[in-house]
């Protein structure tokens, strides 16, 4: 536990998140999630970043931005964002940020008029990313400090404790 609660994030934390530039803005870290909602098939492509909670000893967070945002000139200004160095930005998660299960597992920045069921981002990254990336997601996200299990159990116990859970609002 952090300061008295068990969320990862907490409403009102700072993290620091990648700037775009080429290293963050290519293909290798941009997933495209696909869910239904009001009987028709949708679709987002985001991009998996990892932030930096300021508020909690710099610990990493995944952070998925919708890749319209992050692609978008004068990113910055436009989401009221503090930018620190050439390759960082500081925001402060509120009411604009979403994330999953009880403990804020992962942060989605996005428009809210998406509805994708949280797991979505767990089976996309276990798909798309290979072993060497989910076992760098669970390194950020350690289940219970538990490092007998396979990276595929792992990652199969967190993509069912949020499988048919939306996104939540800060």
């Amino acid at each position: 536990m952090f300061f008295g609660s068990s969320k990862l994030v907490e409403r009102g934390d700072v993290l620091v998140i990648p700037a775009p530039n080429d290293k963050h803005k290519n293909d290798a870290n941009k997933i495209t999630i696909h869910w239904k909602q009001w009987f028709s098939e949708n679709s987002g492509d985001y991009y998996l970043l990892t932030a930096k909670n300021r508020n909690r000893g710099d610990a990493k967070t995944p952070f998925y931005i919708q890749a319209e945002w992050y692609n978008e000139p004068g990113f910055n200004s436009a989401y009221n964002m503090r930018r620190i160095d050439d390759d960082n930005y500081e925001i402060t998660i509120d009411d604009r940020h979403q994330y999953a299960g009880e403990d804020a597992r992962f942060i989605v920045w996005h428009d809210k008029d998406r509805k994708p069921y949280a797991d979505r981002f767990v089976q996309h990254a276990l798909v798309q990313y290979s072993t060497y990336a989910v076992k760098t997601v669970l390194d950020i996200l350690p289940l219970n400090g538990d490092t007998s299990r396979t990276v595929v159990e792992g990652f199969n116990e967190l993509g069912q404790n949020l499988a048919g859970r939306y996104l939540r609002t800060y």
